[in-house]
């Protein structure tokens, strides 16, 4: 019987003094979790704002220009909103990569350096 009760108090005062310190580390680790899920959160919104923003570049690049609305540019489209048609001509043709003689969206955001 004695040596159940000392089991017991032993048990006792172990789980009195070692819980302190197992919550402390698990309040520390849940706590840098807490950290570094804020920070994934952030690093996301902020890789969503920009895709955004680049998107609200090339709409307002392309919408003066694309004419017929098909979501790509034409030369001829292109040419319409640039002062000097050779240099016009020779930055469309640049960016053009599959030489299919319209630029689209993915081709326009590196025009743009986006």
């Amino acid at each position: 019987m004695k040596l159940i009760q000392t089991f017991i108090i032993v048990v006792s005062l172990f789980a009195v003094f070692a819980t302190p310190a197992e919550a402390k580390k698990n309040g520390k680790n849940s706590q840098k979790a807490a950290e570094q899920a804020k920070k994934e959160k952030a690093r996301k919104e902020a890789e969503r704002a920009e895709r955004r923003d680049a998107r609200e570049k090339i709409d307002a690049f392309m919408k003066p220009r694309d004419k017929n609305r098909d979501g790509s540019l034409s030369i001829e489209e292109f040419l319409s909103g640039e002062t000097d048609k050779a240099e016009g001509e020779k930055k469309f043709n640049k960016f053009n990569k599959n030489h299919d003689r319209a630029l689209y969206k993915t081709e326009i955001k590196e025009m743009l350096g986006l």
